[in-house]
Parts: structure tokens; sequence; C-alpha cells
């Protein structure tokens, strides 16, 4: 079963790639990240209804209101997550925009494993998976970096050093939010016995919020909704935030995250070595191989701890 549920967080992460891709022909087909954001949240919420309904856990959307204020929470944060990364992007750049947040989101789910925040279990530290947590973080920052800088990829420009330093900052705490997301998400899913309800209501919410930011965009709404990719990028977000939040408790936060990022660096050498979704076609580098190979010996190591 342990197994199973490995496969399922490295599927999480190629579906999250996919998504990504997806995203960004959506945002450049609606004029807006927003826009595109705000339709993916629509058919999101939309499919995961109707598996909630077929699934007969729609009663269980009224426990919602009976849990912790904190459990139900997660939707926010992974819309901070979300419009944050979309708002970065032309700031740090495309590498940067998924390094910072990876460490982020890794860091925060050790250490919540480690101090047992937010009612996850307890991990002790350890010298072997201290080395661990180094060695994924080294397979991370070559798969991303160096890979980045031996190829056409720009990093970002080192002017304003200042504000780019601030804007690095965002982007980190951009990827802690999102572990804060997996894990509330995770618990109110145990809470109610339901991760596709926790999912959903993580969407509901993200919804709302969406509506009022983009009220003057509503005529995209018609053109959206006509496209595959609006179906597309909601069907994906919602399997990858109902896997997370079926995940998080049995693998634990740090591993579920670990994991979920090798399945995103997979994805996106995949894609970016077949051209898949439409976008720009490119050889996978040597780099990408060996920090790749690096964060799945790290990832073992962790879990040998």
């Amino acid at each position: 079963m342990y197994m199973i549920y490995i496969a399922l967080a490295i599927g999480a992460g190629l579906i999250l790639a996919a998504q990504n891709a997806v995203n960004a022909q959506l945002s450049f087909l609606l004029k807006s990240p927003l826009v595109a954001c705000f339709m993916a949240y629509i058919v999101g919420s939309f499919l995961l209804l109707i598996l909630t309904v077929i699934l007969g856990d729609f009663s269980k959307i009224e426990l919602i209101f009976s849990a912790p204020i904190w459990m139900t929470t997660g939707g926010l944060f992974g819309l901070v997550f979300i419009t944050s990364c979309i708002i970065l992007f032309p700031k740090i750049g495309s590498v940067e925009t998924v390094m910072f947040p990876t460490l982020g989101q890794i860091l925060s789910g050790m250490f919540f494993e480690t101090f047992g925040w937010f009612n996850t279990t307890v991990v002790m530290v350890s010298v072997t998976r201290i080395i661990g947590i180094i060695i994924l973080l080294a397979g991370t920052y070559i798969a991303v970096v160096l890979s980045a800088r031996h190829s056409t990829i720009e990093l970002a420009s080192s002017e304003h050093s200042k504000s780019q330093m601030l804007n690095r900052l965002w982007a980190f705490g951009a990827g802690i939010l999102c572990t804060v997301q997996s894990t509330f998400n995770g618990q109110l899913g145990h809470y109610i016995q339901s991760p596709t309800v926790s999912a959903l209501w993580a969407f509901i919410i993200g919804l709302i919020v969406l509506a009022f930011l983009k009220n003057s965009n509503w005529r995209y709404l018609r053109i959206g909704i006509r496209l595959s990719q609006s179906w597309f990028a909601g069907l994906a977000g919602a399997a990858f935030v109902t896997l997370m939040s079926l995940l998080i408790l049995p693998l634990g936060p740090g591993l579920t995250v670990s994991i979920s990022t090798l399945g995103v660096m997979i994805g996106a050498m995949l894609i970016q070595q077949f051209g898949l979704f439409q976008s720009k076609q490119q050889s996978i580098s040597i780099y990408q191989i060996i920090g790749v190979i690096g964060m799945l010996i790290g990832i073992l190591i962790i879990k040998i701890y």
C-alpha cells in the first residue's frame, strides 16, 4: 500500500507539471493569468462537485462547518501560492519561480514533521535524514538552476539586487504556503473522511476570492468555458489537490511534497523533451538527469532514515 501512495505522489507531480504547461496556454489565450486561473477554478469546482455527488459524499460538506477553522483555510493559502507564482514569473524568471517555491515546500514539509505542527506525525531528526535532505536539495538545484545555466533558459537579472532578494523571499514563502495548503486540506479530509470534499472546499474558497478579484474580465468567461485547455487545467488542478489531501497523512507533508516535486521535475522534462501541450521542444540536459537521480537518492535516504 505504501508503494501505491508513493506512485500517487509522483503522479500528482506529473499532473501538476502538465497543468502548469496548459495554464501557460490558457493564460495566453485569455490575455490574463488570473482569468486563466479563474477558469481552472470554475471547472475544477464543477468536476469535484460531480465527483462528490457520485461518491455519495455530498452530505459530508456540512461537517466542514464543525471542523476547526484552521483546517478550512487551505484554499486561501493555495490561491496565494498560485497567484504569487503568476506575479513572480516575469520578475524573477521561470527558473527561480520553480526553484525558490520548491525549496520552501520541501523545507517546510520537513519542518512540520520535525515539530509535529498541525497534527502531523512527529518524525525525529537524524544524521541520515539530514544527509538525505541535503542531497534532495542539491539534486533540485542541479535539475533547475545548473540545467538552466547551460541551456537557452535565462536566469533573472542581477540588477536591482535588493528588490530581487525580496521577490525570492516571497517565492520561498509562497512555497511554504503551498505546503500549508496541502497539510490543512489533508487534515480536513481526514476530519470529514473525504479528501474529495476537502479539495472541493479549497476550490470553492479560491473561486470566491477570484470572483471578487476579476470582476472586470467576465467577458472572457464565455470564451474560456469553450476552451479545452480550461477543462484540462481544471481537471488537473482538482486531481492534484485531491491527491495531495489524500497523501499528506499516510506519507507525511515532508515526503509527500518531496516525492511530488520529483514528479513535477520528471513531468517538466518529458514536456520539454517532446514539446507536449504545444510547448517549446528542447532536449533534456545531462544536468536535469543527474539532478532527478540526486532527488531520487535523497528521497530514498529520507525514507530509510
